[in-house]
């Protein structure tokens, strides 16, 4: 074997040697997926999609998808699954699961609310009224973050006024859960300062503190009597999971409904809606996710984004059955649905 045989053959050894040892690193060094839990309230519907999708496009996550079913007593022990899994962050979905999981800002109690992992909150719509923010900017709370996805409620109003004349409007929600209360108050101002009389009917509680279905059509009939121009439709678990039952005694008595919630808009007859689209809130939410998990941020330094962009959707087979027909101008950019 030649000199310069060998030499060279040193050389192509040295050279894969110093390859393969590049290699290495590479394969021990493998991405472990963030783990992520998240707490859904009626199942892993749109913007528990969307934000799966739109986090795993930032980086690798796994989920646990966790889903009480209405009953924030299930809350608890999905904490404690949570710490023993030591999960990286936590998504909460809706103030109800939210309040359960990390507490009000004034009456956090370590013992039993989430302090010491990151939260996202996700489909919340008045985070500083149910004292879940303490600021509309930024949370206001270490391990916390969220965005601002509710439809502001003047824009609510000036829609419904561009639809027809109205002279007073109805609500009907149930007391027991914070946010429609909240929200409630919020819409109730908004109207009487633009000179709308509001007409509220509380729905009344069993021997539990809980709202029944069969209540809802009586609440309706008195708000027809009071001959309101809409009703109003007010968030919450209970009137979501009743939509149809509400909108469809509403159409029945020739009263017209609006809503904020998509949601709410495509379980019923609603006529109306001005709504922040369901995988948009996903989305932003993932975004929030991704700045803390992937981006090194914290929770409580990052801002509380607005979605800009709202649709306005409307129910033409609800329109003609209440011989509502919406203007011209309103029908030139609303999403028509039948």
């Amino acid at each position: 074997m030649s000199p310069n045989f060998r030499t060279m053959k040193r050389l192509l050894l040295v050279r894969l040697t110093m390859a393969f040892s590049l290699l290495l690193p590479m394969h021990s060094m493998a991405v472990t997926p963030k783990k992520v839990l998240i707490i859904t309230n009626r199942g892993c519907e749109e913007i528990c999609k969307s934000f799966q999708q739109n986090l795993q496009s930032q980086g690798e996550a796994s989920f646990i998808v966790r889903d009480i079913a209405g009953d924030t007593k299930k809350v608890p022990s999905i904490i404690s699954e949570a710490r023993s899994l030591k999960v990286d962050l936590i998504a909460t979905w809706g103030t109800g699961v939210t309040l359960a999981v990390v507490g009000k800002h004034d009456e956090t109690d370590p013992a039993r609310h989430v302090t010491d992992i990151p939260v996202v909150y996700l489909y919340v719509g008045n985070p500083v009224q149910s004292k879940i923010a303490v600021d509309t900017k930024r949370s206001g709370r270490a391990n916390i973050a969220g965005a601002n996805t509710s439809v502001p409620v003047e824009a609510q109003v000036n829609l419904i006024k561009s639809y027809r004349d109205v002279s007073r409007v109805g609500m009907l929600f149930n007391t027991d859960e914070p946010a429609a209360v909240a929200q409630a108050a919020a819409a109730r101002k908004q109207f009487e300062s633009a000179q709308i009389a509001v007409d509220v009917v509380e729905l009344p509680k069993d021997q539990d503190g809980k709202p029944q279905p069969e209540s809802i059509a009586r609440a309706v009939d008195e708000l027809a009597a009071k001959k309101v121009s809409f009703i109003y439709y007010i968030g919450s678990s209970f009137m979501l999971a009743n939509a149809s039952l509400l909108s469809e005694a509403a159409t029945a008595r020739g009263l017209p409904m609006f809503t904020s919630l998509e949601a709410t808009y495509r379980k019923g007859d609603v006529l109306l809606g001005l709504i922040s689209p369901l995988g948009g809130i996903g989305q932003i939410g993932a975004y929030q996710a991704g700045q803390i998990l992937f981006g090194n941020r914290k929770p409580g330094e990052l801002d509380t984004p607005t979605l800009s962009r709202h649709s306005v959707l409307i129910n033409m087979k609800t329109a003609r059955q209440l011989k509502a027909y919406p203007p011209m101008k309103l029908l030139q950019f609303a999403e028509i649905t039948n």
